[in-house]
C-alpha cells in the first residue's frame, strides 16, 4: 500500500503506510526505503534520513545506483521519484 501511494504522489499516506510496515516486521528493508524516499519528497529531511539509516543498517554500503534498489514501477518517472526521495533523504550517489 506505501508502494502504491507513493507511485500516486500521496506521500503522507506512504508515510503512515510504510510506519506501519515497519512496526509490524521492522527487519525488511523496502519499508524503510519507502518511508525515506516519502520524507524526502515531504521534505523532512530528519525524519527522511533516519528512515535511510535503518535501511542502510540493513543493506550496508547501499547507493542510489545500486540495483538492490530496482522496483517494479511501471512508469519510469515513478522510479526516478523514488531514487530523488532518496538521495533528498541523504543516499550516496
Amino acid at each position: 500500500m506505501g508502494l502504491a501511494a507513493f507511485t500516486a504522489g500521496r506521500y503522507e499516506e506512504a508515510v503512515e503506510f510504510a510506519t506501519r510496515a515497519a512496526e509490524a516486521n521492522p527487519e525488511f528493508p523496502d519499508t524503510y526505503a519507502f518511508l525515506a524516499a516519502a520524507n524526502g519528497q515531504l521534505g523532512r529531511a530528519a525524519a527522511a534520513r533516519a528512515a535511510l539509516d535503518q535501511l542502510l543498517r540493513r543493506m550496508p554500503s547501499l547507493t542510489a545506483s545500486d540495483p538492490r534498489l530496482d522496483r517494479p514501477f511501471a512508469r519510469a518517472v515513478d522510479r526516478e521519484r523514488f531514487l530523488e526521495g532518496l538521495r533528498k533523504a541523504g543516499m550516496p550517489a
